[in-house]
């Protein structure tokens, strides 16, 4: 009889581990990065807190689901990508949105004969790269950019151009200058790596990282921060052009995420070049930017967007979301699930979420979506999906599309595609 009663113990107890598991695998805590940055001059940052919400789903009958969504509310999210993405090597395949709205605000070029900018990266704004934040010009403890908007944060005091993840880092995207000029100063050495993996003080002094300054006329002054390691091409006194190239865009100093932060000033004051030397508003005016016509025509701001998206076959962390290769072109059939994730950056308060997936045989085999995004956030990563019946899912091509409603329009969308073999 003992013998009977300690194995029914031990198969109650392998029922409760499995049970577990089945719930851990829906929702998993993982630690989250929060995105943060503060170039030279400023020393100070604002990492934010990392907070989790968990996604609701509509299951079918008898079918458990994947779900889980995750946010991370740091110093401020960006510009969008527009609806087409294509597809990178060995990365998902991606489709535009016909028709998907994209709001965005116009800028005022520079003055012919004045002081103007072309933009400073070598990749198309929107598709490739985009303003994750711009400068705080609020002087109180609140955070706006140009705009009135949130894409910025507390002292924040350039203009940060993000690439979507780490393996668009390894490829590389130069760093072109903004103006003419000559190079003042220039470091390079400097590790690629999330600045919160490092101790405290770390990088106290040298929070631009690895980085290049070049003066021009007049009293102006460009700074361009967190280059990749051994990537700076320019040398201290050479006379540089527009567009010349001078490195590549890292991770390097006080960042979190792949960027590069643009330091505009004018005689030792920080100008945000969204807004002009001489504003004419506090802010949400049409400014008289110091970006040239075709800059100001690729800058155009729009506020937050789908950053990345793709295809899994389990559930994953931002970690390996952030390193750009966890979304392989085909995957298994039997593997814990079929799983999207996404990350999305400027969410804003009562944006709708939404995450469906279609069969090969044109059946919807997932679809969700989120309540009213409840505030306004910097960054938020999230993945959804169907756990893999017990047969295995039936090999072909699965479609899915991830889109954001704002104010009842469509704001962005992503669609994507995997073979399941």
């Amino acid at each position: 009889m003992l013998r009977w009663i300690l194995v029914a113990s031990i198969v109650v107890l392998l029922s409760i581990t499995v049970f577990m598991f089945i719930e851990r695998f829906g929702d998993a805590p993982e630690p989250l990065v929060a995105t943060a940055s503060t170039p030279e001059p400023v020393s100070t940052t604002d990492p934010g807190t990392a907070a989790r919400a968990i996604a609701a789903v509509e299951p079918e009958a008898g079918t458990p689901d994947l779900a889980r969504a995750r946010a991370t509310p740091p110093e401020a999210a960006s510009t969008p990508a527009p609806s087409a993405i294509p597809a990178a090597a060995g990365i998902f395949a991606a489709e535009a949105a016909e028709g998907t709205p994209r709001p965005s605000r116009r800028l005022t070029p520079a003055p012919a004969n004045g002081f103007s900018l072309e933009v400073p990266v070598d990749c198309t704004l929107g598709r490739d790269c985009f303003i994750q934040q711009y400068v705080d010009i609020d002087p109180g403890p609140e955070a706006l950019d140009f705009t009135c908007g949130p894409l910025t944060y507390q002292k924040h005091k350039g203009t940060d151009f993000r690439i979507r993840n780490l393996q668009a880092l390894r490829d590389g995207v130069s760093v072109l200058a903004a103006r003419d000029g000559r190079v003042r100063a220039i470091r390079d050495g400097m590790d690629d790596v999330n600045v919160r993996k490092l101790a405290p003080g770390a990088v106290k002094g040298k929070e631009c990282g690895n980085a290049v300054v070049i003066v021009h006329d007049d009293g102006w002054e460009t700074q361009y921060c967190h280059m990749r390691k051994g990537s700076v091409i320019a040398t201290r006194g050479q006379a540089i052009r527009a567009g010349d190239p001078i490195g590549m865009v890292g991770m390097s100093g006080s960042a979190e995420f792949p960027h590069l932060h643009l330091s505009v000033r004018k005689d030792g004051r920080v100008v945000d070049p969204f807004r002009g030397l001489e504003p004419v508003a506090a802010c949400g005016a049409d400014y008289q930017t110091l970006w040239s016509e075709d800059a100001a025509a690729r800058l155009a701001y729009q506020p937050g967007a789908i950053l990345d998206a793709g295809f899994l076959d389990r559930q994953l962390s931002f970690e390996e979301a952030i390193q750009g290769q966890a979304s392989p072109e085909s995957i298994r059939n039997d593997g814990q699930g079929l799983v999207i994730w996404y990350i999305i950056f400027g969410i804003r308060q009562g944006d709708e979420v939404s995450v469906s997936i279609t069969g090969p045989d044109g059946n919807r085999v997932f679809n969700q979506t989120l309540p009213p995004h409840a505030k306004d956030q910097a960054q938020r990563f999230a993945y959804a999906g169907r756990r893999t019946p017990p047969d295995g899912f039936a090999p072909g091509i699965y479609r899915g599309q991830v889109s954001i409603v704002r104010d009842g329009v469509l704001y962005d969308r992503r669609d994507l595609s995997v073979t399941l073999r």
